[in-house]
């Protein structure tokens, strides 16, 4: 079903329709005014209440014939993207009806699994992840001994009397969450990943990198980061639906991004969030490298060496530390064991951070540059593309920290603790 409305700019008295796709979710929804440039942007509540918030603009009773742009809206499906109005017949005309676009992107999936997943993630958002942040705050202040009766109430297996038993059940915790969002079998994937970290060779080697790596200020700074990252993730999750759900059902090429977009964020915000996401992943790859030296090369100490850079080749961890944090990823070997599922997209990481940058609101295409001594490098890319990356870094995020999370354990346990939590059934 669609819900029609017809909204007035508050500065330039531009009309534009906005198209609701009722589906299963609210749909916030963020777009400039295409005559006056002004950030017009709200909710549309469905699940709690049936109501619209709207910012910089009104909705007027006014026919159809009377609007100067349309846009669809959906958090469910890529949307077209804010048109010139001519007709109604032209909107039929141009469009597909938003359920024949689900079954076109994702077949039977769309009912039967993608739905329930992100009705599951949002569950553990609102019944959860709220729950884990303060004890997530005690973990890190040390006061495990104020989290026993609220980990019972979140599992009877969490029985949490030291630093050890609050980790599992946080991480445990959180990875139930998260692997409802993350991609067929990414959680096995990891899991068969980091167990080659309890195999005798490497296992007997990890005390030095963990060392090397900072020891307990290094997990702990690492550990309130990610948390945060999570949590932006987690609050503003309707804005990253559609991106979710396109890389989830396998259709991120499915559709074409000339005509269809997504308006459920602006720019500024995912931009940010992409790379502050980067940044984490650039401070977390040093586990990744370190475990890779080891189960290559025997030794943490062992870097791969760089072929067509060998001024940058390092022969110790504290070498490689001194270096800036973008010239660590050439240590990052793609077929070795630990990098395996790191797809970093490099050069888009670079031009956020270092390039000049345009943004056409109508079209949603960005537009990076850099000139240097009169040569111009572009990127080029859509803001669902962006969503797609922001994606991608929070699986990259979820598997480092399950790396993380091993060299933790192994380092509790090392310190004479071992775990009370019961295992699942």
């Amino acid at each position: 079903m669609i819900d029609r409305k017809i909204a007035q700019c508050n500065y330039c008295k531009t009309q534009i329709g906005l198209r609701f796709q009722m589906g299963y979710f609210d749909i916030p929804f963020d777009f400039r005014c295409p005559e006056c440039g002004v950030r017009i942007h709200g909710i549309r509540k469905i699940t709690a209440d049936d109501s619209l918030n709207l910012n910089n603009a009104r909705i007027i009773n006014t026919d159809a014939e009377n609007m100067n742009y349309y846009a669809d809206f959906s958090v469910e499906l890529p949307h077209v993207k804010i048109t010139k109005y001519e007709s109604l017949d032209k909107i039929l005309e141009n469009g597909f009806s938003p359920f024949m676009l689900a079954i076109q992107l994702y077949g039977d999936e769309y009912q039967n699994k993608l739905i329930p997943r992100i009705r599951s993630f949002l569950w553990f958002r609102d019944n959860t992840w709220k729950r884990l942040l303060p004890l997530f705050d005690l973990y890190f202040n040390n006061k495990i001994e104020l989290t026993e009766e609220h980990f019972l109430q979140l599992s009877p297996r969490f029985v949490v009397k030291h630093k050890l038993d609050a980790l599992m059940a946080l991480h445990q915790s959180t990875v139930l969450g998260l692997g409802s969002i993350l991609e067929d079998d990414a959680l096995t994937r990891f899991m068969d990943i980091t167990s080659k970290i309890m195999m005798p060779g490497m296992f007997l080697k990890i005390d030095d990198l963990i060392s090397a790596l900072g020891g307990e200020p290094y997990f702990t700074s690492i550990s309130k980061r990610i948390v945060n990252i999570y949590s932006r993730w987690i609050d503003n999750f309707e804005k990253y639906i559609p991106a979710v759900m396109l890389s989830m059902g396998g259709a991120s090429e499915k559709f074409d991004k000339n005509v269809f977009g997504i308006a459920t964020t602006n720019f500024e915000d995912m931009k940010s969030f992409y790379a502050d996401s980067y940044e984490l992943i650039l401070d977390f790859v040093d586990i990744a490298i370190g475990l890779n030296n080891i189960a290559v090369r025997g030794d943490y100490n062992s870097f791969c060496t760089i072929v067509d850079n060998s001024k940058n080749q390092v022969v110790s961890f504290v070498e490689y530390q001194k270096k800036v944090k973008s010239a660590h990823l050439e240590y990052l070997v793609d077929n070795e064991p630990f990098s395996k599922t790191i797809p970093l997209k490099r050069n888009v990481r670079n031009a956020i951070a270092h390039f000049n940058y345009e943004f056409d609101a109508s079209s949603q295409k960005i537009v990076f540059r850099d000139k240097h001594k009169d040569k111009e490098n572009t990127v080029e890319l859509f803001l669902i593309d962006l969503a797609l990356l922001c994606y991608d870094n929070m699986m990259i995020l979820a598997y480092l920290d399950e790396l993380s999370y091993t060299l933790q354990k192994v380092r509790y346990t090392k310190n004479g603790m071992h775990p009370n939590i019961k295992l699942p059934k």
